[in-house]
């Protein structure tokens, strides 16, 4: 074999192994695109369940500081309600005396 078909078949080896190589490569590309795709998805899916339980938990913490402000504001009124019917109580007993003693004064000089 002279040495131009030595170098032409160096060449065409050294093609085959090039080409091999790059199905190779692109069968690893494939592979880690794949891969990264996977690993993308199941982060999203960490991440939204992450989203979702922190989310919860502000809504629940919202919801039980309104039901204590709500339950605050509740005692207040009920003891609001509770001094405006002593008020009224007062009062009605003394406009009844007013009347009662107005009448009676008027009576007595007639």
């Amino acid at each position: 074999m002279s040495s131009v078909e030595k170098v032409i078949s160096a060449l065409s080896e050294l093609e085959n192994d090039i080409e091999s190589l790059s199905v190779k490569v692109q069968d690893m590309k494939k592979r880690i695109i794949s891969t990264s795709d996977n690993e993308i998805a199941q982060l999203r899916e960490k991440v939204i369940e992450v989203a979702k339980t922190e989310s919860e938990k502000i809504i629940s913490s919202a919801k039980q500081e309104a039901e204590e402000k709500s339950q605050k504001i509740l005692e207040e009124a009920e003891t609001n309600l509770t001094k405006l019917r002593e008020n009224t109580k007062l009062s009605f007993d003394k406009s009844v005396k007013l009347v009662v003693d107005s009448v009676l004064n008027k009576s007595d000089t007639t």
